[in-house]
């Protein structure tokens, strides 16, 4: 017995409208559905951006444990990923390496900390 494929990940903001101009903006992410601007559709998952303070994610005060999510991206896309985020002034933590040597990947901070992974699908 095992449960079925993953539905939704709901990541935990200080300051959800923050994260929304990331998401909207700097990924290009297209709400879910029009007026649920804090909903996206990846695929079969949806990305849920919540709001700290309530009872599943209490204000924290000690720092919070960060999140990685990994979006595939066609190799040739990288370097202009690289210079978008350069451009609006993203933190790049990781930059592509050298064309064709793998593991191509780009990881930026959004502005909550967590890692936004880009990388090259095989």
């Amino acid at each position: 017995m095992s449960p079925g494929p993953l539905a939704r990940v709901e990541l935990a903001c200080r300051d959800p409208h923050r994260q929304r101009e990331f998401f909207g903006r700097i990924l290009g992410l297209a709400p879910a559905e029009p007026g649920q601007a804090l909903r996206y559709r990846l695929g079969g998952v949806e990305l849920v951006l919540r709001a700290r303070g309530d009872a599943l994610f209490p204000s924290a005060r000690a720092p919070e444990a960060g999140t990685l999510l990994a979006f595939p991206v066609e190799d040739a896309e990288l370097e202009r990923w690289h210079r978008r985020m350069l451009t609006a002034r993203v933190a790049v933590l990781d930059a592509p390496g050298p064309s064709g040597a793998p593991p191509r990947v780009l990881r930026v901070a959004d502005p909550e900390g967590n890692v936004i992974e880009l990388y090259a699908a095989a």
